[in-house]
């Protein structure tokens, strides 16, 4: 614990300093260079960027591109290294959490002015743009969208007796669905239901997802407050847990996944297609199906959205030359190309058919983009999210009550709350 206070005391000093130094970044004469964070990308996708895009950038733009290559876990810090040396970054890949946790510390530079004159802002879809903003400002433009919905087996459902096109439409038909899929031989599970997601991180933001379809927000911003003691909280975790032991999750599974026909509903996102492709073609091409999650018949869906995306930052010094460099990752062809390449799901909703070609089956998730919402939980959110992730966990396995639990999370969230809303500009 003590750890991790030191990692958020870090963040906050590192936050301090940048904006510090954001009052004199104006002093220094524009460069015709900027330099690019660049994270998460695999090797063949950054060398893409470095001997295609950049190039096309100098020509247009009679201007170079340093590319400075950090994983997820160095990010912040070559952020805050490069910045406080003089020499800040002019555009930065960030994750999902970005918008909310490095916007709402005055570290990101709003895109609304530019968004305002793009032509293409309009054909991504508005649910999208929220996720990708704080306080109604957009702070990030979405590169790599990696929406959740439920992938299901419609050949599997046929076999348990089901209607293959016609998923669960309810919490209470969800766990029904898990009952008759999961079956048992000997001391192995030969088919689980439904995959009940147990990492630490992943189990929390499963929890993130059904609060979400229960209509309920993980914290209050109006008053920086957690909602996890909220009743529909609770429901939302004991709908879990009740899926957890109608899946038999506890016991082991015979070899294989959701590939192999091990798995009947599990967490899915676009970046699994094509390893379902290569695993069975007829699998992803014919029995593949996907739906949004909702509590009750008449409840809204819900897909929950993850989106890395590209971003400038406030100390950057040659902002108009960066939302170009921006634009140009964002242009048809190289959305294309990077597709192509990496496997990201850009999202604009005019690039369908070209993006079908690379990418079967990407319009099942388009059809669903009217359900997205992302989520917005304290920051750091590696800490608040293992540390609710390890309480759920400790449900699943009967180890602590659902309340218990909640209220515990409910106490840490509050304290990281705090924190972050004295340092919220």
């Amino acid at each position: 614990m003590r750890r991790n206070v030191r990692r958020r005391n870090s963040m906050y000093v590192c936050s301090a300093l940048l904006v510090l130094l954001l009052l004199t970044s104006s002093l220094v004469s524009f460069a015709e260079e900027i330099t690019f964070l660049c994270v998460g990308y695999p090797s063949a996708l950054l060398t893409y960027v470095q001997e295609e895009v950049v190039p096309i950038f100098k020509a247009r733009h009679n201007a170079d591109v340093t590319v400075i290559v950090a994983d997820w876990d160095t990010r912040v810090d070559r952020l805050v290294v490069l910045t406080a040396g003089g020499t800040p970054p002019d555009i930065i890949c960030t994750g999902f959490y970005s918008p909310y946790e490095e916007g709402s510390i005055g570290l990101l530079e709003p895109l609304d002015r530019y968004l305002a004159r793009w032509p293409y802002t309009s054909r991504y879809p508005r649910p999208l743009w929220e996720a990708m903003s704080w306080q109604g400002q957009v702070m990030v433009m979405p590169q790599n969208v990696a929406p959740r919905a439920v992938g299901y087996n419609k050949e599997l459902f046929g076999q348990a007796g089901l209607d293959p096109n016609r998923p669960p439409v309810s919490w209470d038909e969800l766990i029904q669905y898990t009952r008759r899929l999961t079956r048992i031989e000997g001391d192995r599970v030969a088919v689980r239901g439904f995959n009940v997601v147990t990492t630490v991180a992943g189990s929390a933001q499963q929890l993130f997802w059904f609060m979400r379809q229960a209509g309920l927000t993980e914290i209050d911003l109006s008053t920086f407050k957690a909602r996890l003691t909220d009743p529909k909280a609770l429901s939302a975790l004991l709908t879990l847990q009740e899926i957890y032991e109608a899946a038999q999750m506890d016991m082991p599974i015979l070899s294989g996944g959701f590939n192999q026909g091990r798995i009947a509903m599990q967490y899915s996102n676009p970046q699994q297609m094509p390893a379902m492709m290569q695993a069975d073609p007829d699998l992803a091409l014919t029995h593949f199906g996907l739906f949004a999650p909702r509590q009750t018949p008449s409840a809204t869906p819900v897909v929950h959205l993850f989106t890395d995306g590209l971003a400038i930052p406030r100390a950057s010094r040659n902002k108009d030359l960066a939302w170009e460099f921006i634009a140009l990752m964002s242009s048809d062809n190289i959305l294309l190309d990077i597709q192509r390449i990496a496997g990201f799901f850009c999202g604009r909703t005019d690039m369908l058919q070209r993006m079908s070609d690379v990418h079967p089956r990407i319009d099942l998730w388009y059809n669903l983009f009217e359900y997205m919402q992302a989520s917005v939980i304290p920051p750091p959110r590696n800490t608040s999210q293992q540390e609710l992730g390890n309480l759920v966990l400790q449900v699943y396995r009967k180890q602590l009550a659902p309340l218990a639990a909640l209220e515990q999370a409910q106490a840490i969230w509050n304290r990281l709350l705090d924190e972050w809303k004295v340092n919220v500009q």
